[in-house]
């Protein structure tokens, strides 16, 4: 059975499969170009840092990370139209005309994807008024955890179990960031009311000044507030510092084991939920 009589007279296999190898090439040699530029960028990035001595390294590197991953993904676009152009020109399509008409799809394009521009934007604001950077610890309605990347359509979030929540620029709603300033540590402590009010000030007091100079983290002299409140268990008193960013959870969970450490030694009974039964004298 003969089938090319089934085969259009008008289809050249010979031109369909150089047109195939020339894409082929094309895409090949677009993301080779592409990957000499980011090993260049942050080749740049990291030749200019090592030259100044800066004052706060830590967050000029965060910065640096951060402005760096938002040019790559700039230059990841680039490429993408780029290509898709070459490849089309390729194809004979007339490339002129459709810059030719770049004004006019600009407007349909913004029209209809109202909300790809409006996670770009967002997400340039975020980043030039220092709002996030890669590396800071946050929480964005209820998703907690470290950046670890910032694109200009999104940003990904890593938890401290091991999730990547990806969160679209236009979605950021309430955001917390504990790596901008220093953090403050409080601890609250629930005394006995059979413990006496003075004895358990003076063994907290004195604890601290071991607490202080045993942690790196706190940068201030934990200071008791008082008794914050008047449990039913027990009296509740207030210790308050100023700690390194980023560390006022492993700071606040040492001051408690350190204080009921030396609540055991000194005898300093910590409020529980307890039945004493008494004997009868008769």
């Amino acid at each position: 059975m003969d089938i090319k009589k089934y085969i259009p007279y008008w289809i050249n296999y010979n031109d369909i499969l150089i047109k195939i190898l020339q894409v082929l090439l094309i895409i090949i040699g677009g993301m080779i170009i592409y990957y000499l530029l980011r090993i260049l960028v942050r080749r740049i990035f990291s030749l200019s840092l090592k030259k100044i001595t800066f004052k706060n390294p830590v967050f000029v590197q965060k910065r640096r990370k951060t402005i760096e991953k938002i040019i790559l993904s700039l230059l990841r676009y680039f490429f993408y139209i780029v290509i898709f152009l070459i490849i089309l020109s390729t194809f004979g399509v007339d490339i002129n005309t459709i810059l030719t008409g770049a004004g006019i799809l600009g407007v349909v394009f913004a029209v209809g994807s109202q909300n790809l521009m409006k996670d770009f934007v967002e997400g340039f604001f975020n980043v030039f008024e220092d709002n996030i950077s890669v590396g800071d610890y946050v929480v964005i309605d209820n998703c907690e955890g470290n950046i670890i990347d910032i694109g200009l359509r999104a940003i990904k979030i890593k938890s401290f179990s091991g999730e990547i929540h990806v969160i679209p620029n236009s979605k950021i709603g309430h955001l917390i960031n504990y790596s901008l300033e220093d953090g403050k540590a409080l601890v609250d402590v629930l005394i006995d009311y059979d413990s006496d009010i003075d004895k358990a000030l003076q063994v907290i007091k004195k604890e601290l000044v071991n607490i202080k100079e045993n942690n790196a983290n706190i940068l201030s002299d934990p200071i008791i507030l008082g008794v914050n409140k008047l449990q039913t268990l027990g009296y509740e008193i207030r210790i308050m510092c100023n700690t390194v960013k980023e560390t006022h959870w492993s700071v606040q969970r040492y001051m408690r084991g350190e204080l009921m450490k030396a609540f055991n030694r000194e005898g300093i009974i910590i409020g529980i939920n307890q039945i004493k039964i008494k004997e009868n004298p008769h």
